[in-house]
């Protein structure tokens, strides 16, 4: 009996064993990213995390041999049969906040220019203090999606010793931020810098470092790796934060991320570069440049 296996590398396949998928480049288009496709070893299933093509091994057959006749076609699925295959993908809908809410966002930006980011850096972030609700005495950002749509909010507490620095509001999980602003600049360079926080991304974008994505704490979401498969990166910087006092959290969570990424990414394309103070608010200006020039 063909298996999934056979039948494609018959066609020129190289395929890599993840588990319960073989990833492979999508031999049927100019492509250098070696796990782009991901194939279901069993139903033989496919996806395309660059194109977001789909579908089923017939017709990757036909994409690949550019349209075989119905006989060859034939030919290559001798043997072949998925038996009891159900599909129980769920789909979650992203909610959208209405951009009214905005305007109960009090303009007060003392919060962040007394640590050193720019008035004209905030203003593009569109963020501000919520004097009430779930988000009270909070430093507020909108998260933007790159349609330019509000999926969330993510909001800093003013207080002082505050028990939760940062409260989020939506699906973060979903969040690939801030790419309304950015997405361009990430797509002509292939390289993007992961940070823990908004914070951090403020220090980095006054100091021109702009191909910046946060996290939202010290984990690597399967929606940030899906868009860095899909725009081909090719380096990967992992910048959380340098907590040498705090049992390296920032530092053994970059490299729980790396190993993550490496089921997608090869070695060299992805480095480990924690700010050389905590983290990149504490840095001025020069010393984020000089770290930006040896990574």
């Amino acid at each position: 009996m063909s298996s999934v296996y056979d039948i494609l590398t018959s066609i020129g396949y190289d395929l890599r064993d993840f588990g319960k998928s073989y990833r492979s480049k999508p031999i049927y288009r100019d492509s250098n990213n070696n796990t782009a496709l991901i194939i279901d070893k069993e139903t033989g299933r496919w996806h395309d995390f660059t194109t977001n093509q789909g579908g089923d091994i017939k017709q990757l057959i036909k994409l690949t041999l550019k349209t075989p006749s119905e006989e060859d076609l034939n030919k290559y699925l001798s043997g072949f049969t998925v038996t009891a295959v159900q599909n129980n993908v769920k789909i979650e809908q992203q909610k959208i906040f209405p951009k009214d809410l905005l305007i109960k966002l009090r303009k007060d930006h003392d919060y962040w220019i007394k640590r050193g980011v720019s008035r004209e850096t905030l203003e593009l972030f569109q963020g501000g203090v919520a004097d009430n609700g779930k988000m009270a005495n909070r430093y507020v950002f909108p998260i933007f999606n790159s349609k330019d749509e509000i999926v969330g909010f993510s909001g800093r507490s003013l207080s002082k010793n505050p028990e939760i620095k940062w409260k989020h509001i939506g699906a973060k999980s979903n969040w690939c931020y801030p790419l309304k602003l950015n997405k361009e600049i990430i797509l002509s360079q292939k390289e993007v810098i992961v940070v823990e926080s908004i914070g951090d991304l403020l220090s980095l974008w006054d100091a021109g470092v702009k191909n910046v994505i946060v996290a939202f704490g010290i984990d690597i979401s399967s929606t940030l790796i899906s868009f860095l498969i899909k725009i081909d990166a090719q380096k990967i910087i992992l910048s959380f934060n340098n907590d040498i006092d705090n049992n390296e959290v920032g530092n053994k969570a970059a490299l729980k991320a790396k190993n993550k990424l490496l089921n997608h990414f090869d070695e060299k394309q992805i480095k480990i570069a924690l700010p050389t103070k905590k983290d990149f608010g504490e840095m001025n200006y020069e010393e984020i440049k000089q770290w930006k020039n040896k990574i």
